[in-house]
């Protein structure tokens, strides 16, 4: 992410009043099985959507609900859900960056969170739109947050959101040693999950921070103090993440990829943070590096630096299967990271499944033969999987003399052979252009697919557009740092038109498809390790 529009400090405290609901999240409990939730969409490129054949030549979009700001394929359509200056937020809820809804719980579905990536004084918000009701609100706001970018739902029933900057203009006074951004804790009421609910916060000595007082907001300066952006977990508990930084031509900061280990299952107060380490410096086997404790939570990029990590150039985004969609690679368990400059350009994906021997590979762009900048694909950011292993890839350009997109990396499939005769490792069978915005001095940010049951809720929603595009199969897109035709950023709902959106036999169909796909997959995976096992022995 980028910030390209400045804005006047007006400062404000948190709002944790209620939208008057009685949703109930499952409190201590994750989904069912340690499995995520998972969308109705399937954005495969040519089976479900013919791909744009260029971006969008800068038409521009107004504000409005009735504004179209992406050019998208036939057989969609969009809807603006909510923006900048609807009833109920207030002049700091501007930057419209990552999104998440409460992903389990009665209401599962209901309400959609996004963090406000604020700079030059201007604090930093969650605000969230609940999807019934149409009604927007202010989650919490803090004068010393800045730059908040990336959010998730914790396996828990918590929100995670995360601070973008390399050195923090406005310190955390309950965290004073952390020189760069922090991620925040925020537990959610799980008998509204429109607000907070303070008993839930902990107040665990030896977290890092002299905070005492329970509000429903706490540090974890345990996961590093550094340039925060995707965050995601995997099915054991840990977290992942990256540092925003270039780390192959700045001194003092790696842009390293990090795990986090907590000591306990479930509490982010305290643990282990690592970083990816390969030989090359780039991809293949590697490890994870243990960091020093105390020095993370001062300077987590500096630390991984000084251990040898690998050093990537403005690594982004990440995503696993963990969230709405499923990912279809190396028995699920794949983090997929977005490296936004440099000679890796594209999408870097990491096999989790060894445990202690992550393998990482180039999945999208040039490396890997399948998208490049002369193709249009142009410094990938933010990522989303739908039910089919599809990958959603947000462009931010540095300029844009054209609409910036949405790409979809389709998973490989058939018999193809990667490293020492596996089919897995493999880079993604195609890359195709599914959106393109409309404002070319704004970004596209926070793609999300909607998680089953949304569309219950948004059937209710009083604007009768909103209730008739909202889906289970919906890809939710921000309109950020909007400024050509109107300054509003912007929520949007893209979807399937009727009838070109599977039904509930279909879904069921393709389920059991999938599950029996995965079972073959993994037969076949469970041979390829033991051919490697024989190969290391010989």
């Amino acid at each position: 992410m980028r910030f390209r529009r400045g804005t006047a400090a007006i400062l404000a405290v948190g709002a944790l009043g209620a939208l008057g609901t009685s949703a109930i999240a499952g409190e201590g409990h994750g989904p069912s099985k340690g499995k995520a939730n998972d969308t109705h969409a399937n954005y495969t490129p040519f089976s479900k959507f013919t791909p744009l054949a260029a971006s969008d030549p800068c038409s521009g979009a107004p504000s409005g609900r009735a504004a179209k700001p992406f050019l998208i394929p036939a057989g969609y359509e969009q809807q603006v859900v909510a923006e900048e200056g609807d009833p109920g937020l207030n002049v700091n809820s501007d930057n419209w960056d990552m999104s998440t809804q409460n992903e389990f719980g009665k209401d599962a579905g209901r309400y959609i969170y996004r963090t406000h990536e604020n700079r030059s004084g201007q604090a930093s918000q969650v605000s969230l739109t609940d999807l019934k009701t149409g009604q927007s609100k202010i989650l919490a706001e803090r004068a010393d947050w800045e730059a908040f970018d990336g959010i998730v739902w914790t396996p828990w029933g918590t929100i995670l959101a995360a601070e973008e900057v390399i050195t923090a203009s406005i310190k955390d006074p309950q965290v004073p040693q952390a020189k760069a951004g922090l991620v925040y804790e925020f537990f959610i009421d799980p008998t509204d999950p429109s607000r907070l609910d303070p008993s839930r916060e902990p107040i665990t000595p030896g977290d890092g921070t002299t905070d005492t007082v329970k509000d429903g907001i706490r540090a974890r300066p345990a996961l590093g103090s550094k340039s925060h952006e995707g965050m995601r977990f995997d099915e054991r508990g840990n977290l992942y993440g990256i540092a925003e930084s270039r780390g192959r031509t700045t001194a003092g900061v790696a842009g390293a990829i990090f795990r986090f280990v907590p000591d306990r299952k479930g509490d982010l107060s305290q643990g282990q943070l690592q970083a990816f380490d390969s030989p090359n410096g780039q991809d293949g086997e590697g490890r994870w590096i243990a960091l020093d404790r105390t020095l993370v939570q001062v300077d987590a990029d500096r630390e991984a630096e000084d251990r040898g990590a690998n050093e990537y150039m403005r690594p982004e985004d990440v995503e696993t299967g963990q969230s709405t969609g499923r990912d279809k690679n190396n028995k699920g368990n794949t983090l997929y990271v977005a490296l936004t400059e440099g000679d890796d350009e594209g999408v870097l994906a990491i096999d989790l499944s060894s445990g202690e021997r992550p393998f990482a590979y180039d999945y999208v762009g040039k490396q890997a033969g399948n998208a490049s900048e002369a193709q249009g694909f142009d410094a990938p950011d933010n990522l989303a999987l739908d039910r089919k292993g599809n990958l959603v890839i947000a462009e931010d350009p540095p300029v844009n003399p054209i609409g910036a997109d949405y790409f979809v990396a389709e998973p490989p499939r058939g018999n193809g052979k990667g490293r020492k005769g596996s089919k897995r490792h493999r880079p993604a069978l195609t890359v195709q252009r599914f959106a393109s915005l409309k404002d070319c001095v704004g970004e596209p940010s926070g793609p999300y697919f909607a998680l089953k049951g949304t569309e219950k809720f948004a059937r209710d929603n009083p604007d009768p557009a909103v209730a008739a595009v909202v889906d289970d199969e919906t890809l939710f897109a921000h309109r950020q740092h909007a400024g050509q035709t109107s300054k509003n950023d912007q929520l949007v709902a893209i979807s399937p038109q009727d009838g070109e959106s599977d039904d509930d036999d279909d879904d069921d169909d393709d389920d059991r498809r999938d599950d029996k796909d995965d079972r073959r997959d993994d037969k076949g995976d469970r041979k390829d390790d033991k051919d490697d096992k024989d190969d290391r022995k010989g």
